[in-house]
C-alpha cells in the first residue's frame, strides 16, 4: 500500500500532504512521524488537504497533537479544505486555531496526477462519489462533533 501523508520539514515549518482520509488507518502513523518533531522550533505546519474527503476523531486528535505538542501552539494552515471538512473542524472548535488557505497551483498539479489518466465517465464518477463522501461524512460527523464540543471546557 503507498503511503497516503507525505511530511517535510523546511527550517521552521512542515509541510504536510494529506491522501484521501485521516483515519485509524493512518493518523497514528502520522501522529509518530510527526513526533520526532516535538520540542524542535516548529512554529508553523500547513496541511494539504486538496484531495481529503474524511476525517476521523484519530485525525482530529492527530491536529491536536500537532497544535498543542509540537512547540508552542504552531500555525496550522489548511489549503484546499473541502467545505464540508472546514464545517466539522468549525463544529469541534478547530478553526479558532486553524487558518484555511486556498492554492490553485496545489489543485491543479492534484488534478493533474490523479485525474488525468481517466475518462471523462470516471471522472464524473469519481466528483460524484466524493460528494456522496462528503456529503456521507458530515452527517455522520454531526454527532460526533456535538459531543466532543459538549465536552469542550470554556475559559
Amino acid at each position: 500500500m503507498e503511503k497516503d501523508f507525505e511530511v517535510k520539514r523546511s527550517g521552521n515549518m512542515l509541510d504536510i500532504w494529506l491522501d484521501k482520509e485521516l483515519t485509524t488507518a493512518n493518523a497514528p502513523a502520522l501522529t509518530e512521524e510527526l513526533s520526532q518533531f516535538r520540542n524542535q522550533g516548529i512554529e508553523k505546519i500547513v496541511f494539504d488537504v486538496t484531495g481529503l474527503i474524511y476525517i476521523s476523531s484519530a485525525g482530529l486528535r492527530t491536529l491536536f497533537f500537532a497544535y498543542h505538542d509540537l512547540g508552542s501552539h504552531a500555525k496550522i494552515v489548511f489549503v484546499n479544505c473541502a467545505e464540508e471538512i472546514r464545517d466539522v473542524l468549525d463544529k469541534v472548535g478547530m478553526t479558532s486555531f486553524i487558518k484555511f488557505e486556498e492554492d490553485l497551483e496545489k489543485k491543479s498539479r492534484y488534478r493533474i496526477n490523479h485525474l488525468c489518466d481517466l475518462e471523462d465517465g470516471k471522472i464524473e464518477q469519481m466528483a460524484e462519489q466524493r460528494k456522496k463522501n462528503l456529503d456521507s461524512f458530515s452527517a455522520n460527523n454531526d454527532v460526533v462533533c456535538y459531543s466532543m464540543k459538549m465536552d469542550q471546557v470554556e475559559d
